[in-house]
């Protein structure tokens, strides 16, 4: 669609008007998906109907401020993925646990390898 139907479709939702006024240029097009009634600015694909996903799981949720500017609304952040089934999530969720466990940064501090000190935050001694 074009960035004047776009904002006519999102017109009611200063944050997506934001977005397509300041990131599309002029002539240029947008994408957007459907899935049901939600329709959304993406690059997509999306999956083709939410009938697919059969397992979901939410990683981590945040606080964050629009436009990373403080004085501007604050927003919720939410990570997720999803899965075609229970066991192919549990597969992933397993991965990033163990995963996890051999991160160099813990695996490092916990053998003496290296410390972080308060006062130079950022450099591994």
């Amino acid at each position: 669609m074009t960035k004047d139907e776009a904002l006519k479709l999102f017109g009611a939702n200063p944050f997506k008007v934001a977005l397509i006024s300041s990131k599309i240029a002029d002539g240029s097009s947008v994408t957007a998906y459907r899935s049901g009634d939600l329709i959304d600015l993406c690059t997509g694909p999306h999956v083709p109907s939410t009938e697919n996903i059969k397992a979901f799981k939410v990683l981590k949720n945040s606080a964050s401020n629009w436009l990373s500017n403080t004085k501007n609304d604050s927003l919720q952040r939410i990570y997720g993925i999803s899965f075609p089934s229970k066991k192919e999530l549990d597969e992933h969720i397993f991965m990033l646990e163990e995963a996890k466990k051999r991160d160099h940064r813990t695996v490092g501090r916990a053998q003496g390898l290296f410390d972080m000190n308060e006062m130079s935050p950022g450099c591994a001694f």
